[in-house]
């Protein structure tokens, strides 16, 4: 097991599901009622969405700092925030542009992942 790879395939799991049951165009949609009315039930719950996945990715590097595979010494919740703030940027850019695919994103993503794996890595 290796760090990339782990983050990979949890973060593949978010970005292959994402257009399983909305368009882009309702992403669009829901990111901005999301903005516009954030304390409304809808904001709420996409809020909490939210929270949920950051809350996993920081759960898997705590488990990857357990096994020796991440340096026991970085803060792993601020990573985890770092690592999906900026997948959920770029998925706000792919979102944006049509034409944009999946597997552009996908490589976008671990090209910048990539630099964070060699900064935690043991």
């Amino acid at each position: 097991a290796n760090v990339g790879d782990a983050l990979d395939t949890l973060i593949g799991i978010y970005i292959e599901h994402s257009l399983n049951y909305l368009s882009k165009e309702m992403w669009r949609q829901a990111m901005a009622i999301s903005t516009q009315l954030p304390d409304s039930l809808f904001g709420q719950t996409y809020t909490a969405l939210d929270r949920e996945l950051t809350r996993q990715i920081s759960a898997l590097i705590a488990r990857l700092q357990q096994i020796g595979l991440v340096r026991p010494d970085i803060d792993g919740p601020a990573v985890g925030e770092l690592i999906f703030n900026n997948m959920n940027m770029m998925f706000i850019e792919f979102v944006k542009r049509d034409e944009a695919r999946i597997p552009e994103l996908r490589a976008a993503i671990r090209r910048q992942n990539r630099v964070l794996v060699a900064a935690i890595g043991v």
